[in-house]
């Protein structure tokens, strides 16, 4: 039963992979040089992004990125605090264990703002 139900069931597979209506929308080599060079004079045209306009579409980004991992950080650091009230001797090494990557993480999120930003003052210290 189970051989027919396979064989059957690769047939009916087969014969769908084969009836499939198979449209190919692609263009020519030509017709896609020309639509790229249409693009590319279409983007030419535009007035180029200025450091100011980074700025101001990404720092909004970025501050919630920080909010958010401000928040888990401290969502992690409660939890794992509760944990380590409540465990026994063998569970607060665990739990130790873990605190060690949750302190990384910390200096990884809040050091690499704070690199970030310093460089960033720095070079406008410099190219200003």
């Amino acid at each position: 039963m189970k051989r027919i139900r396979k064989i059957l069931m690769f047939i009916l597979v087969t014969f769908f992979i084969v009836t499939i209506n198979n449209n190919a929308l692609a263009l020519s080599a030509g017709g896609m040089k020309n639509d790229a060079d249409s693009w590319i004079k279409n983007g030419s045209q535009n007035a180029p992004i200025t450091a100011d306009m980074a700025w101001t579409e990404l720092m909004p980004i970025g501050q919630v990125l920080l909010a958010i991992g401000a928040v888990v950080l401290v969502v992690a650091f409660m939890w794992l605090g509760i944990k380590y009230m409540t465990a026994d001797p063998s569970g607060k090494a665990d739990v130790k264990q873990k605190l060690i990557g949750l302190v990384v993480a910390t200096v990884v999120i809040f050091g690499g703002v704070g690199i970030f930003t310093l460089v960033v003052n720095l070079m406008n210290g410099i190219l200003a």
